[in-house]
């Protein structure tokens, strides 16, 4: 089983990862690739976050414009 351990272990390598069971190199992509999906939805999330507030300021910049 994949431990943090092995991980974190200064010889972790591609090398290492190929030494695993199939079921564990599957393991580690599924992993690997959910972490990666979370990290893009958090950009998205982050993106339209700032969107929104730049989008406000502008609206209440222009408000005080006109008053």
């Amino acid at each position: 089983m994949i431990l943090p351990s092995m991980i974190l272990a200064s010889n972790f390598s591609a090398d290492s990862i190929r030494g695993w069971p199939l079921w564990q190199q599957g393991l580690f992509v599924v992993v690997v690739g959910l972490v990666g999906v979370f990290l893009v939805l958090l950009l998205f999330f982050l993106t339209i976050f700032i969107m929104q507030k730049i989008t406000e300021s502008m609206e209440k910049h222009k408000k005080d414009e006109t008053v």
